[in-house]
């Protein structure tokens, strides 16, 4: 039996063909251009999955699906997402009507945190926080074995923790977030701040193929740029400061940190690491372990994974 994960992020939407123990068969990926609206979005996914069922039929039995905002599992409906600028949204129930596939649905970092449980660490930790370093900032909870969803499922929506009073706008209307500072969008936002000239940068740091400005290039940058170094040390200073909420309250046994951003993990850990050594509460710091998933799909294989256990119940 197979399943099909599906991750919605603020840019791009992923979706992956697993079996049960994870294996990928086959993937796919477009922008999500939420800007066309949910119905446009929907009619794509199920255009997408139909493709699928014609390569693996009646193998395909269940579909996850991740989507970034504030999400009501029970229903199905993506309440809140303010990097799709979409508010209560049914995406469940639509889709299963057009592919026919029963369909769970949890905030993308929820699935993410079930894809690190399931393949990062093979169940040996119950206690995981997962944060999705991207576009925005998520985060999901495995709590004594299980995802933590909270009393009206919106739990782990971590990048909105206030940690600057006061401070920079965010995309949900908010001042001060985590994800104003340490999102994407807020950390290319610092660096147009301190890099002027943008054309020179992208022609000497960017990837070949991919001229653009952007946490790519900013990594790029960062061995001999002195503001891109400084960008990102800013930006780890930021995620400690958060992070370390996050463990005070958790006391999870792993931190696993996702997403893009993640890449550019030598240029932001040590200002991250030097925040969370020096809290004054030290146990917690000193027991917890943090990984960097270098698994770009976590978000959607632990979907597809969740689909599964989900609908063989």
């Amino acid at each position: 039996m197979l399943g099909i994960g599906i991750d919605i992020g603020g840019t791009n939407t992923k979706l992956v063909v697993v079996n049960r123990a994870g294996k990928l068969l086959a993937h796919e990926r477009f922008r999500t251009e939420a800007s066309k609206g949910p119905g446009f979005f929907i009619k794509r996914l199920a255009a997408a999955v139909e493709g699928f069922k014609r390569d693996y039929g009646r193998q395909l039995v269940s579909i996850g699906i991740g989507a970034a905002g504030d999400v009501d599992p029970e229903r199905g409906v993506l309440r809140f997402s303010p990097n799709l600028a979409w508010r209560f949204v049914r995406i469940a129930g639509p889709l299963e009507r057009l592919t026919g596939l029963p369909c769970a649905m949890e905030n993308d970092a929820n699935m993410a945190a079930w894809g690190a449980y399931e393949i990062e660490l093979r169940r040996k930790t119950d206690d995981i926080l997962t944060l999705t370093l991207g576009t925005g900032i998520g985060s999901g909870m495995i709590l004594g074995g299980k995802l933590y969803h909270g009393a009206s499922g919106s739990a782990g929506e971590a990048g909105h923790l206030k940690i600057v009073p006061d401070g920079r706008d965010c995309h949900c209307g908010g001042r001060g977030c985590l994800e104003a500072y340490c999102g994407s969008y807020a950390i290319m936002a610092r660096a147009r701040e301190l890099i002027k000239n943008e054309e020179a940068f992208i022609k000497k740091y960017a990837s070949p193929g991919h001229e653009k400005f952007n946490t790519i290039c900013l990594t790029n940058a960062a061995a001999s740029h002195s503001a891109a170094r400084r960008v990102w040390a800013e930006t780890g200073h930021y995620l400690g400061l958060g992070l370390a909420g996050l463990i005070l309250l958790l006391n999870p046994g792993c931190v696993v940190l996702t997403g893009g951003v993640s890449r550019a993990r030598k240029w932001f850990m040590p200002a991250m690491q030097k925040v969370l050594n020096n809290q004054q509460i030290k146990t917690p710091f000193e027991k917890v372990k943090i990984r960097i998933s270098d698994n770009a799909d976590l978000g959607s294989h632990g979907a597809a994974l969740f689909g599964l256990e989900h609908g063989l119940k």
